[in-house]
C-alpha cells in the first residue's frame, strides 16, 4: 500500500519520519507532505491508500490543524483515524468537556473566561489550571498558586492567543496517558501509562515537558500500576468517551488519578505522538505490539473500517430483461433504478447496429440494455461523475463494456454537433412539478421544463429516421408535452402506461406545498391523478415513441 502522511514542518513533533520507518518494515511506501502546503498536494494524496494526518499547526494555529483533514476527506481521502468533524470536537476544549460531562464523565471543575473582567466563583480555590480553549500540546498552559497570579497569567493569555480559556481546579495525583486502540476484536485499551510529574517537579505536563526529546528509556514514563478495581473503572469509562467524541481506530485520553481515586479527563487526542518513545509506543509496547506492529494495527483498524463502509455503501440489484438478466451495483449517492426505468428498458426496440444516447445514465441500465439488444454503440450522458463511473463499472461486468462511452456533461451539451448522432434517444429527465426548485427531481413550475428543454434540442443529435424514447409522468402537464410532440414528429404514440402510487408525505418531504401545488395544476388541466384512498394518489408513466423529428 502506499500510505500519505502529513507533517508540520518545524514542528517539534517527528512522527513522520518514525512512521516512515514502520512503514518501510511493513514493505509500504509513502508519501510525506507539509501540512501548509497540502492545497499543492490534495490531489496525490487522496489517490494513497489511506493518509496519516498528523499536522501541529496550520496556518500558524493549532485551532486550524483540523481543516487540513477536511479538505482531504472532502476529496475522498481515507483517512487514518478521526474524521474532522470530530478532531474540531476534540480540540475545542469547551465544547469536548461538556460532551464528556453528557457522557457522565468526570472533568476538573472549572469556568470559561472571554475577557479580563471574570469572577471566580465560591467553589473554586487555587491552585487553578489556565487552558487556552483550542491549543494542544500544552502550549500556554499555566498552573497559578494564587488567584492574583491567575488573574495576570489570564490577561497575558488573552492578550496573546486571542481565544477562550478555561480556568480550572487543579487536580492532585497521578498523571496517566491512557492510549486506544482498534483491534480484530474491537476497541481496546493498551496499559496505562504514568507520568512522574510529582517526582519532577512540574506539577502538570507543560509544553516544556512535552518538548523533552527522549533518549533511550524514558526516566520520566512508566507503566501505571493500576488495582484490579481502578482497571476495571477505567476502561468503560475511556471507552464511553472515545464513543461521545466520535472517535476512530486510536486515540489518547490525559487523565488525572485524583488520591481519592477519581478519574478526571483532561483532554482527548486525536493524534496523539506516534514517536517510538512517547505514550501510546510505549503502551503497544507494554501490550506485546512493536513498532512496525502498532503501526500496522492502525493502519488495519482504518483500512477494515473503509472496507466495511464499501461494502455497506453499494447495493446490488439484479433485473431481468428480455435479452436476459443484468446484474447492477449501485453505490451510495446513485440511486437504484425504479420500477418505471426497468419497464422501459423492457420495451426498447433498438435494432442492431444502431447508434444510442442514454441521456442522464444514471446506474447504466438503459445503457446495458440497449447494448445487449445490439447496438453497436451508446453514448451515456450525465452530470454526476458518480453515475458515469458505476455505469462504466456495471457496463463491464455485464459484458458490454466495450460498446458503452460515457460523457460527462448536461444532456446534448455532452456532445458534439455535427459530429454525433443517433438511430435512438432515451431520455427519463426530471419532472417533478413545483412552485421553486427543490432539488434534483425538479422539473419547472408546471414539469415540462426539461421535457421541452429536450424535445426542442435534439435536432442536431437525432438522425432523419431516428427515434425518441421518452418516459413521461402524468404530473407533469400531459397535454402540454404530447402538443409539443406532435409539433416536432411526424409519429407519436403511447406504447404503455403504468400506475405509480404516491402519498402527500412523499413529495412534502421534497417541499413544504408541493402537494398544493399539484393540486392547483389538477385544477388547471396541467397535471393528471387520481385518489385512490385518503391521503393516498397515483399517476400515470408514460412510456413514449416519437420518430420522424421536423426541424423547428
Amino acid at each position: 500500500m502506499r500510505i500519505g502522511i502529513i507533517r508540520t514542518v518545524g514542528s517539534p513533533c517527528r512522527c513522520a519520519e518514525a512512521i516512515v520507518e514502520g512503514l518501510k518494515a511493513l514493505g509500504h511506501t509513502d508519501l510525506v507532505v507539509d501540512s501548509e502546503e497540502i492545497e499543492q498536494h490534495v490531489t496525490e494524496m487522496s489517490a494513497c491508500d489511506l493518509v496519516i494526518d498528523h499536522t501541529d499547526t496550520y496556518k500558524g494555529r493549532g485551532f486550524f490543524r483540523p481543516l487540513v483533514r477536511l479538505l482531504l476527506e472532502v476529496h475522498g481521502a481515507r483517512i487514518v483515524g478521526s474524521e474532522a468533524k470530530s478532531c474540531f470536537l476534540a480540540d475545542d476544549k469547551i465544547a469536548a468537556k461538556s460532551r464528556l460531562a453528557e457522557a457522565g464523565i468526570s472533568t476538573p471543575p472549572g469556568i470559561v473566561i472571554n475577557s479580563n473582567e471574570w469572577e471566580i466563583p465560591s467553589w473554586l480555590h487555587p491552585p487553578l489550571v489556565l487552558k487556552p480553549a483550542f491549543e494542544h500540546m500544552s502550549r500556554g498552559l499555566r498552573l497559578a498558586q494564587t488567584e492574583v497570579e491567575a488573574r495576570e497569567m489570564a490577561g497575558q493569555l488573552l492578550e496573546s492567543l486571542k481565544q477562550p480559556l478555561l480556568v480550572e481546579s487543579f487536580i492532585p495525583g497521578r498523571e496517566l496517558a491512557v492510549s486506544l486502540l482498534e483491534g480484530p476484536n474491537g476497541l481496546e485499551m493498551l496499559p496505562p501509562l504514568e507520568w512522574r510529574v510529582n517526582e519532577t517537579g512540574t506539577k502538570i505536563l507543560s509544553q516544556a515537558f512535552k518538548l523533552i526529546e527522549p533518549v533511550g528509556e524514558r526516566r520520566e514514563a512508566m507503566q501505571a500500576n493500576l488495582t484490579r478495581d481502578l482497571q476495571e473503572e477505567l476502561e468503560p469509562m475511556t471507552f464511553r468517551a472515545f464513543r461521545a467524541l466520535g472517535l476512530r481506530d486510536y486515540a489518547r485520553f490525559d487523565i488525572r488519578l485524583s488520591p481519592g481515586g477519581t478519574f478526571f479527563f483532561l483532554e482527548a487526542n486525536t493524534t496523539p505522538s506516534l514517536e517510538p518513545l512517547e505514550a501510546l509506543a510505549l503502551s503497544a509496547r507494554w501490550a506485546g505490539l512493536g513498532y512496525p506492529g502498532l503501526v500496522e494495527r492502525i493502519l488495519s483498524a482504518a483500512l477494515k473500517r473503509y472496507q466495511n463502509q464499501d461494502t455497506e455503501g453499494k447495493k446490488r440489484v439484479r433485473i431481468e430483461l428480455p435479452t436476459g438478466p443484468v446484474e447492477l451495483e449501485v453505490p451510495h449517492g446513485v440511486h437504484i433504478p425504479p420500477p418505471s426505468s426497468i419497464e422501459l428498458a423492457r420495451l426498447l426496440d433498438v435494432t442492431p447496429d444502431e447508434d444510442v444516447l442514454d441521456l442522464g445514465c444514471g446506474t447504466g441500465l438503459l445503457s446495458v440494455a440497449a447494448a445487449r439488444l445490439g447496438a453497436r454503440c451508446v453514448a451515456a450522458t450525465d452530470i454526476d461523475s458518480k453515475a458515469l463511473d458505476v455505469t462504466l463499472s456495471n457496463a463491464h461486468h455485464n459484458g458490454v463494456g466495450a460498446k458503452i462511452r460515457v460523457r460527462a456533461g448536461s444532456w446534448f451539451e455532452a456532445l458534439e454537433k455535427g459530429k454525433d448522432s443517433f438511430d435512438v434517444i432515451i431520455a427519463t429527465p426530471p419532472q417533478t412539478p413545483g412552485p421553486v426548485p427543490f432539488g434534483p427531481r425538479y422539473g419547472g413550475w408546471d414539469g415540462t421544463k426539461h421535457l421541452f428543454r429536450l424535445i426542442d434540442s435534439m435536432s442536431s443529435f437525432l438522425k432523419p429516421n431516428g427515434r425518441l424514447w421518452l418516459l413521461a409522468i402524468s404530473l407533469a402537464n400531459p397535454s402540454a408535452l404530447w402538443l409539443r410532440l406532435k409539433e416536432r414528429f411526424s409519429d407519436v404514440s403511447l406504447v404503455h402506461e403504468t400506475e405509480r402510487p404516491f402519498t402527500i408525505k412523499e413529495y412534502e418531504a421534497y417541499a413544504t406545498g408541493l402537494f398544493d401545488h399539484f393540486q392547483n395544476l389538477r385544477l388547471m388541466g396541467c397535471s393528471e391523478f387520481r385518489e385512490v384512498s385518503p391521503g393516498h394518489y397515483a399517476f400515470r408513466n408514460l412510456f413514449i415513441r416519437a420518430k420522424g423529428y421536423r426541424t423547428p
